[in-house]
């Protein structure tokens, strides 16, 4: 097989990719024990569009029971009863996950029903914030459809519709439908080369000129605040540690290549293992490279780094290597010395290579050549690199929905500038560059860990597994954060994949050469 059919998934009906992700189990829970069982993915596949029927039935079973568990269909024929749900039935007034929404929208909208039809899945004893989030949610839905066939003028009157009623201020699914529909509208600029005249934002929209402040300095401190207060940041980042601590923590001469050092907070929790290890040998030299395309911000966490080193008394020299593109990479640029025990540090960067598989191939080559003891290697846990835009949103568009309700757990403050900042600059971005974009001006691609997996063994790399210690730290870890109990940490075979409410979000693996 060759490495561009493993990057990259087949394309399929959008209709497919939806039964998939509403009949999509939830990551199953680890036991106490810690054993690792043997493989467990979460693999993309697709299902026949002849059991629509059946979806329905058991997709509505499932949010009954969960939502309303005093209520169940066993074998309710859909095909016969249109008004499913009625007011008698329910009653609890709960509020529902983005998630939940978006399946109860994906359930109606592949009944056939279109947005106009509103009486087949009505659904009256929700609480009004969630009916809203549902009417938004099949509003994007069918205005993708309607894009997908061409029919621009209706899609935008959709798509008008949708962004009156949604805002970068509002709950997760009016967060989500602000950013979606925002991509949507200037996707369909792209395709027939008009300008869409957008309907008025909310007054509190144009509050703030976010424009005028992406500088530096608040990028940086957008990713500071980003880190300290999103658990499965912390969660990853320790993780890695931990591997790479057992790996090369008791070395003399220690080399650490960051592939995207960012802050380099990260490289404070090894100093200071460094700074309190025991043994007979003593630590020679902790060497970091960093490896990025601004020199500034490979400067400033260089500094910060040799400060923290100096307060604990450890051996440090910081190297950077800056780059234009990737396709400078080559091993002579690391300075790799005989005898000094090396890691390989990969945090979310090896997304930005997909869109090129040779170039992405190269720079896993060049750091198998330099023979690491480990390489440690995180990144989003979706697909979200189909070719086809419709099977793409799909994913998107339920991925985010989980993304931001993770985040209005974390930041309960939905006025909060600095989380409407976060959200506009580093998710709004994303949004925009996976919806609007193809080929290879579309930079933002995920990939799920059993693609990565794929392609690491076809590069001869083989990968380790996570120690005891290692999990049990993660767990711990994340009873210390607000909303901690909604995470999950679970096995994907040999690698760790932290999970919200029961859906991936990211996976950290390991991974040495032959």
């Amino acid at each position: 097989m060759g490495l561009a059919n493993e990057i990259g998934p087949s394309p399929c009906l959008s209709v497919h990719t939806l039964n998939h992700i509403l009949c999509e189990e939830s990551m199953p829970s680890m036991d106490q024990s810690f054993v690792l069982p043997a493989q467990q993915n979460f693999p993309f596949s697709i299902t026949n569009n002849q059991e629509q029927n059946d979806l329905l039935k058991s997709m509505s079973n499932q949010i009954i029971s969960q939502q309303f568990p005093e209520f169940s269909f066993p074998d309710h024929d859909f095909s016969e009863s249109p008004a499913l749900f009625s007011k008698e039935m329910l009653t609890k007034e709960e509020t529902l996950t983005s998630e939940e929404i978006l399946k109860m929208a994906g359930t109606r909208y592949i009944g056939g029903t279109g947005y106009r039809c509103e009486s087949y899945f009505a659904i009256p004893a929700l609480p009004t914030e969630d009916q809203s989030g549902l009417d938004l949610a099949q509003i994007l839905f069918v205005s993708a459809e309607m894009m997908s066939n061409r029919r621009y003028d209706q899609a935008i009157k959709l798509l008008r519709q949708c962004r009156n009623f949604s805002s970068q201020w509002g709950n997760p699914m009016q967060r989500v439908c602000y950013y979606v529909s925002g991509a949507l509208m200037e996707r369909i600029e792209r395709e027939t080369r008009q300008e869409i005249k957008k309907s008025p934002k909310a007054h509190l929209d144009v509050a703030y000129n976010f424009e005028s402040g992406k500088t530096k300095t608040e990028f940086y401190g957008l990713v500071a605040f980003y880190t300290r207060v999103l658990p499965y940041v912390k969660l990853l980042q320790f993780t890695s540690m931990q591997a790479i601590i057992e790996a090369v923590g008791n070395a003399n001469n220690i080399h650490v290549i960051d592939l995207g050092i960012r802050t380099g907070c990260q490289w404070t929790v090894l100093m200071q293992y460094l700074a309190l290890r025991g043994g007979s040998s003593s630590l020679e030299l902790l060497k970091i490279t960093a490896v990025g395309m601004d020199g500034e911000e490979l400067k400033v966490s260089g500094r910060r780094l040799d400060e923290f080193a100096k307060s604990l008394a450890i051996p440090f020299c910081y190297r950077t290597v800056e780059i234009s593109s990737m396709e400078e990479i080559n091993e002579g640029l690391f300075d790799v010395k005989q005898g000094e025990a090396l890691a390989v540090y990969a945090p979310i960067v090896l997304r930005s290579l997909l869109y090129k598989p040779v170039l992405l191939e190269c720079v896993v080559n060049v750091v198998k050549k330099l023979r690491p003891r480990i390489m440690v290697v995180t990144e989003i846990e979706a697909d979200h690199n189909s070719p086809s835009f419709e099977n793409r949103f799909i994913e998107v568009l339920f991925y985010i929905s989980t993304y931001f309700d993770s985040l209005d757990v974390a930041l309960p403050d939905r006025n909060d500038i600095q989380r409407v900042k976060f959200e506009e600059m580093f998710c709004g971005s994303q949004i925009r560059n996976m919806i609007v974009f193809e080929g290879n001006d579309r930079r933002v691609r995920h990939v799920r860990t059993d693609v990565w997996r794929c392609f690491f063994r076809h590069t001869g790399l083989k990968e380790m597994g996570f120690s005891y210690q290692a999990w049990y730290q993660a767990r711990l870890l994340l009873k210390k954060f607000r909303g901690g109990d909604f995470y999950s940490v679970e096995p994907n075979g040999p690698a760790i994949t932290i999970g919200w409410k029961g859906t991936p979000l990211v996976t950290v693996s390991a991974w040495t050469c032959n």
